[in-house]
Order: structure tokens, then sequence, then C-alpha cells
């Protein structure tokens, strides 16, 4: 099950953990318009690097080992010009201190809109698990988006008031979301879907390091007795080049799987034919680790 796989290692999560260096906002970059081509090797490129934060970590530390590195090229000029080179230097380290006072500022903006967004995503988990239903207004507005998104009128579709009634909150609303999320689709097998259609609530918290971490509710199920999962994710305590969080490592919660339901692993039966009666009979073959089939 790799979207929850529990060992300690690097994996990737939900769209709360993108695929670039923290979760923390960094520099705005204009948008260019890239051909489809383009596009499509973006998205393989994201889901890659979403599935494998060990990559990026490991990019970042080859690339910064070879910031500094001489190439000769300014030993060859002359004094003046070398030291006009110095004073570049002395320049882009000052601005390094601002970048990372930036990053630092935007991680404590985060942090305070975060606090304003968490009595939204409480509101949330209750309407999707049926503890309360949204209000007039709330219904009023989504529709309106609804409205305003569609391009072509469409027929109204005759609403019948008793439909679905014994229906509680949104079923698979998680699962559904977490399909929606490219780098996320890739990773769910069929396999996983069975358990993650049980999720009731992800949330996320801040760290006192740098760092977060994601909670996974689970309902009860016939796969896990864990009612919470959670996966913890480190930044290193310095700043990389330019100020950019860091990552270092993840951890998470072992789960408690029920006999014969672990979905990291999958039985494969094969047919064993003995020599001296010519008599065929079937047997268990070893647990095989599974690797999202």
């Amino acid at each position: 099950m790799d979207v929850l796989q529990s060992n300690v290692r690097p994996t990737s999560t939900p769209q709360n953990t993108p695929a670039n260096a923290a979760p923390i906002s960094s520099r705005a970059q204009q948008p260019g318009v890239g051909t489809i081509k383009e596009e499509d090797m973006e998205r393989t490129a994201a889901g890659l690097f979403a599935a494998n934060p060990a990559l990026v970590a490991m990019m970042q530390n080859k690339l910064g080992s070879l910031v500094g590195r001489s190439s000769g090229y300014i030993e060859s000029l002359p004094a003046s010009v070398r030291r006009r080179v110095a004073g570049l230097k002395g320049v882009q380290k000052e601005h390094s201190k601002l970048e990372a006072e930036f990053q630092e500022e935007v991680l404590q903006l985060e942090k305070k809109y975060f606090a304003k967004f968490t009595p939204l995503y409480e509101m949330r988990q209750k309407i999707v698990n049926g503890a309360e239903e949204p209000s007039e207004e709330q219904v009023k507005i989504g529709e309106q988006q609804d409205e305003d998104d569609d391009d072509e009128d469409q027929p109204e579709a005759e609403l019948n008031k008793d439909e679905g009634k014994d229906v509680k909150g949104i079923p698979e609303f998680w699962l559904s979301a977490m399909k929606n999320q490219i780098s996320l689709a890739e990773m769910i097998t069929d396999r996983d879907e069975a358990a993650l259609q049980h999720l009731t609530d992800i949330r996320m918290e801040y760290l006192d390091r740098p760092g977060f971490r994601l909670i996974f509710e689970f309902e009860e199920n016939e796969f896990f007795t864990n009612k919470t999962i959670t996966k913890t994710y480190y930044y290193q305590e310095e700043n990389g080049y330019g100020g950019d969080f860091i990552y270092d490592h993840a951890e998470g919660d072992k789960i408690d799987w029920k006999a014969g339901k672990d979905l990291t692993v999958r039985v494969e039966s094969k047919k064993q034919r003995n020599k001296n009666t010519k008599q065929t009979r079937v047997v268990i073959a070893d647990r095989l680790r599974h690797l999202g089939e």
C-alpha cells in the first residue's frame, strides 16, 4: 500500500506534500505557456519527484556540493577583476541572508493563515462524514459557483428530494480527492482503493522544528486496526542555497494489519507436480512484497 507505507523511508503523500523541497511557498515565478508535449513531460517529472523525495534530496545535495567549486577560470582573471568578483560574492551573501529571512516570514505567514483555515477544515470534515449538513447560504454559494464554472447552459435535472436520504455525508470523498491529484492517482492501486475508501479525514500540522505531519483518520475497516496513521516529514535545520528548506527524511507509524489483510504483500498459489505419483497439488508460495502493481 504505497500511499500509507509505514516503514521509515521517504515516501510521497497527498497534495499537501508538493514535489518541491518544502510545503512552504517559495519565490513566485511567472508562468510559462508550454506546449501539450511539454506539459505532459512536466507532469511526468512532477510525479517522479513526488514519488521519490529522496531523489530530490540527493539532487539538491549533489548540486550543493558543486557550488563554489573552482573551474580555474576565476584564478586566470586579472587581480582587479577577481576583486570585483569577490565583491559580487559579498552582494550575493547579503541576498542569501535576505532570502532566508523571506522564507522564514513566508512560513510564519502560512502558519497564521493555516490557523484561520482550520475551522473551515473542521467544518468540511463534519459535512463529509455526515455529522452536520451545510447551511442554506453555503449551498447557495456553491451552486452559484457551479453556474459560473459552466460555460454552456445545461438542462436542470429534476431534483428528487427523497433520493439519497439514507446516504451519510459524502462517501469516498478523500479517495476521490486523491485520485483527482495526478501524482497521487498514479500511485494508488486497486488494492489500495479498498482501504482508502475508509478515510474520514486528512489533516496537517506543523512541527516545532522545520517540517510537518500528515494525519490520516480512518473508520473501522477490514484491513488494519489503526484509527489514525501519521507520516512526519522533516527538513534539514539549515536552509539550502537561496534560503529554501531542504527535505531530510520521513517517519511513519507502524500499520497494524489484520490477519491476511496486509496490502503491502500478496499471496501467490502455484501447482506442484509430484515426480513419483504424478499427482498435482496446489501450494501457497511465499508471500511476496507488494510493489504497487
